[in-house]
């Protein structure tokens, strides 16, 4: 089976996505605000007074497929965010291991051709 090489980075990616909420935990439980690096351009410039323009023009061009990392209402509870925020590790994820995986598969087959 293509997986059995690589099931310890498959367990080791697991437990960082089940441990992926401490992101939305740890802030909530210190009255921090926003976790570490989840800032807005509008936070940012409340917080330090000017706009980034590569913050700012990169806001503009995209635009992220789960927005805050819910799948229900921003303000939920705090389990039922959490619980988003390990669906959207997961999503995340496996998109990129798929993509990852394909492009192993086409440049490996490339080369035995």
């Amino acid at each position: 089976m293509i997986m059995q090489p690589y099931r310890k980075y498959l367990i080791f990616l697991a437990i960082l996505i089940l441990l992926s909420p401490l992101g939305l935990l740890l802030p909530h439980s210190f009255k921090a605000g926003d976790a570490w690096g989840e800032w807005s351009v509008k936070l940012v410039k409340e917080k330090t007074g000017t706009e980034p323009s590569g913050m700012k023009k990169g806001a503009a061009i995209y635009k992220a497929p789960v927005p805050e990392y819910q799948l229900g209402k921003e303000d939920g509870s705090l389990p039922g965010r959490s619980v988003s925020y390990i669906i959207s590790g997961l999503i995340g994820t496996g998109i990129i291991l798929i993509l990852t995986f394909g492009a192993v598969k086409f440049t490996s087959r490339k080369k035995t051709e």
